[in-house]
């Protein structure tokens, strides 16, 4: 009986192999016959347009910055209008509904910001204002092409979802984007649901549009067709080929029937003998964590065959071989020939059933931070260690700036088409830049490390190599402020405070070469430090310095600040404990003010302020520093218009509030202080001196006292040589101001203990007298302190003193009634003297090295 073979070819199904004689079996294919087997191309699909969507996204309320398009346009075309809703922003999770298509019907479609979106255009914002209709056909319409939503340079992978689509059909993207800049600036445009597309359009540059004419004003990105996931969904970003600020201005998208939805799988394996392991398992590139369809893998190819197996959602296994032409696959188990040899990088998009091996030449490191800067071709090269790992130990010497702060790319074939950056919110995720995923640089300083590329796993891992911790090293791990932000060139508290430790050590005022490490990041919260928290263990740093604020955590205008309140203490908790755990010994910059605060704002601030006085952990009262009194900023210390940071000399009140001789006292090994009770010190006839460190702006000095007659109990320098005294006038305490102000306080000539507290706001320009809980009143001054004095050397009169504390900052009613009631608040304590006659020297109990002695003289 004669015996033949028929093939049968699905687009989206198996490929069946059998006999047309039912007794016959038939035998699978031989390996080295695939070569004369030819693949006939699939039937040719014909998608019917069913309606078309029109979308400007761009600016309102701003004079100059843009409008909304109205409806119908002059070619009788409906628009839907996406557009700020939070200052010059549209915010996160903002949803946009009541779609009409472009005949005016509406759709049931709604779009949703997954990502918060800047926004500009207009005469002031460089959006296309006189479009030119040959150019741009339907899209020319100025409401439209005139504004714009962008991301801004340190954001990447922006993106919304459209939902409510029909999954049965296709959908077709035409994207505009324009603004006038003369830097190049080139977009990615990636629409994703069961499949994706990627397109690139440059938006801006020198002479694009013609001479002088520096935007986009005719070209237009035109996807393929797109499917919806299984929700109905598709997903829209926006991220950067070349440039800073990236551009959309205006969507237009098509819906097409008579489609036929591609097969999904849930896994790929690439295998065969062309595979040097044998069989590897493929990533898949999904953003948004559904099903794709496109994968990718790095791996070594040899001479031989190699090709895949995927799985379907339901579980069934299916052969994926060669297709009718190269760079196709089909549904079969025939072998594709490797034509290259060595490491390569394969990608699989089985809802185009194609894929695309590049050879991979080197990954290298570029950026900031490396001695070729940004330039792709003068990267810090990885070597190749197998298994589709790059790696080795690298020494970076680059600097970062106020501008560019010291950060890297890996980047594939010296060519920024293969930018492969950290996932945003991810401690060590990395995908390619013009994937969909939302990425960022990977910030890391200068010095030596051991790197790894793993792109298995597509993760990478830095660890301190040989050289190990920095004994000296401050990392400073925070927000905008903490890096700066506010103070000319960025150098804000925290580099002040590594400028004051490097003049102490030069001064020999302190034997250690204390120096900051700044790894903050603007925006960013208590959230964003637990998902990059990698940071701080690839800064390498013995210490860290945690700057973080409650009005990043999202308080000011939150539906539920006791729910915003408690994110922030429990993962403030959760940070302090993983840095314990890695080696780091964490001191945290508590709560300061901000322009737009409001009087519920003010008290979670006060409320959080006063527990972390009390945490386990040495901390800096940052509001006591420039606090108006309401927790805005104090005037003259806002940042211009900005609400939201200080400016300059607002950075330095923060530096003032800061120990100086903190760490010393740490590798000292000073242990927090506590509370000490039922101790004294009588002076009769000698007094007690200290000096505070360096410079001293805001400050609060308290002691407890206890005495039956009158006479000066305090003491202390202001600028030249004009003093400012506390006294026992009448049986009431007395401070007499160096600028010739007086305020009385309550009686404390009972013989009983009472506590004498002297506040001084500097940049308020304020001091402020307690006698117990109660405030006596308070002086307008600005006050520069040097030498105190506790006690009155001229007086025989015995009078006891208890509990000496010396704060470098202000403290509120709040904190005064608290110190009255016996806590040990912390934040910026410099002096903590318990007091206890039986000894013969004065310990001070506080993290700092300063001293109090006794003299008699």
């Amino acid at each position: 009986m004669k015996k033949y073979i028929c093939l049968v070819f699905a687009l989206f199904g198996m490929l069946s192999v059998g006999s047309c004689n039912d007794d016959d079996p038939v035998a699978s294919p031989i390996p080295g016959e695939d070569e004369e087997v030819v693949i006939p191309a699939p039937e040719p699909i014909n998608p019917v347009l069913v309606q078309t969507l029109y979308f400007d996204f761009g600016s309102v309320g701003g004079e100059n910055r843009g409008s909304q398009t109205e409806s119908p346009d002059e070619n009788g075309h409906y628009w839907n209008n996406i557009y700020n809703n939070d200052g010059t922003h549209a915010a996160i999770n903002s949803v946009f509904k009541d779609f009409v298509n472009s005949e005016g019907t509406s759709v049931g479609y709604k779009l949703t910001l997954n990502t918060r979106f800047s926004t500009n255009g207009g005469s002031g914002g460089g959006g296309l204002l006189t479009p030119d209709a040959e150019l741009l056909k339907d899209f020319a319409v100025s409401t439209a092409t005139e504004d714009y939503f962008y991301i801004e340079s340190g954001e990447n992978g922006n993106n919304f979802t459209i939902s409510g689509l029909d999954k049965e059909k296709a959908y077709k993207f035409y994207a505009f984007g324009s603004r006038s800049a003369t830097e190049k600036r080139v977009a990615y445009y990636t629409m994703s649901g069961l499949n994706s597309y990627q397109g690139e359009l440059q938006i801006a540059g020198t002479n694009l549009g013609g001479e002088g004419v520096n935007q986009n004003i005719g070209n237009i990105c035109e996807s393929g067709l797109v499917y919806p996931d299984e929700e109905g969904t598709l997903t829209f970003a926006v991220s950067r080929s070349t440039g800073a600020y990236m551009a959309i201005n205006a969507l237009k998208l098509e819906e097409y029937t008579d489609v036929e939805r591609p097969q999904t799988f849930t896994s790929l394996t690439i295998t065969g003998s062309a595979v040097e392991e044998g069989e590897v398992p493929m990533h898949v590139i999904s953003p948004t964590d559904k099903v794709s369809n496109k994968f990718e893998a790095f791996l070594s190819l040899q001479s031989g065959k190699f090709s895949f197996k995927g799985v379907t959602p339901e579980g069934i296994s299916t052969d994926i071989g060669k297709g009718h032409e190269p760079g196709v696959v089909a549904m079969n188990s025939y072998g594709i020939s490797a034509e290259v040899a060595g490491p390569v990088y394969i990608v699989v998009d089985m809802s185009k059933k194609s894929y695309t091996i590049t050879p991979v030449e080197e990954w290298s490191i570029v950026g900031s931070v490396t001695e070729g800067g940004w330039n792709a071709g003068a990267g810090v090269p990885l070597a190749y260690q197998g298994k589709g790992v790059w790696g080795g130990r690298v020494k970076l010497t680059g600097l970062g700036t106020a501008s560019d702060r010291a950060r890297f790319n890996f980047i594939m074939n010296k060519s920024w088409d293969y930018t492969m950056k950290r996932i945003s919110d991810t401690p060590n995720e990395v995908a390619f830049s013009n994937s969909g995923y939302s990425s960022s640089d990977i910030n890391l300083n200068h010095g030596t490390y051991n790197i790894t590329l793993d792109l298995r796993r597509f993760a990478f891992y830095i660890d301190c190599g040989e050289e190990g911790i920095d004994p000296f090293k401050i990392s400073v791990m925070g927000s905008s402020v903490a890096n700066g932000q506010g103070a000319d060139s960025n150098h804000g508290y925290a580099y002040m405070f590594g400028e004051l430790q490097d003049e102490r050590f030069k001064n020999q005022e302190t034997r250690l070469p204390w120096y900051t490490s700044g790894i903050s990041i603007g925006g960013n919260s208590t959230l964003n430090l637990l998902a990059r928290y990698n940071d701080l263990l690839y800064d390498c740093g013995k210490y860290v310095i945690f700057g973080l604020s409650l009005g990043n955590e999202g308080i000011h205008g939150a539906a539920d600040q006791q729910a915003i309140y408690n994110q922030f203490k429990d993962n403030m908790q959760t940070l302090i404990s993983k840095a314990r755990e890695d080696g780091k010994y964490p001191v945290m910059m508590n709560n300061y003010t901000r322009g737009d605060f409001e009087e519920s704002d003010y008290r979670y601030v006060k409320q959080m302020n006063l527990l972390i006085h009390e945490w386990d952990l040495p901390s800096v009262n940052m509001l006591g520093a420039i606090d108006n009194g309401s927790g805005k900023w104090a005037d003259g210390y806002q940042n211009g218009t900005d609400l939201y940071h200080p400016n300059t000399e607002g950075h330095r009140e923060f530096l003032y509030a800061m120990v100086p001789s903190l760490f010393d006292a740490i590798e000292a090994g000073k242990t927090l202080p506590a509370r000490v009770s039922g101790t004294s010190y009588t002076l009769a006839g000698k007094v007690l001196e200290f000096t505070p460190e360096e410079t001293v702006h805001p400050f609060t000095i308290s002691f407890k006292v206890k005495g039956a007659t009158d006479g000066t109990i305090a003491t202390f320098t202001n600028g030249g040589n004009t003093m400012g005294t506390l006294k026992i006038q009448e049986g009431k305490v007395v401070y007499n101001s160096p600028s010739q102000g007086k305020i009385v306080g309550r009686n404390v000539t009972d013989n009983q203990w009472h506590v004498v507290s002297l506040t001084h706001y500097y940049a308020q320009g304020r001091t402020l007298l307690y006698t117990d809980k109660s405030l006596a009143g308070e002086l307008n001054e600005k006050l520069t302190v040097g030498k105190f004095i506790i006690g009155d050397n001229s007086s025989t009169e015995g009078r006891e003193y208890s509990e000496l504390f010396f704060y470098r900052s202000a403290m509120n009613e709040e904190e005064i009634n608290k110190l009255c009631d016996g806590s040990m608040l912390k934040s910026s304590l410099e002096i903590y003297a318990p007091l206890d006659g039986s000894k013969s020297t004065i310990e001070n109990l506080a993290q700092s090295m300063n001293t109090v002695i006794v003299k008699s003289e």
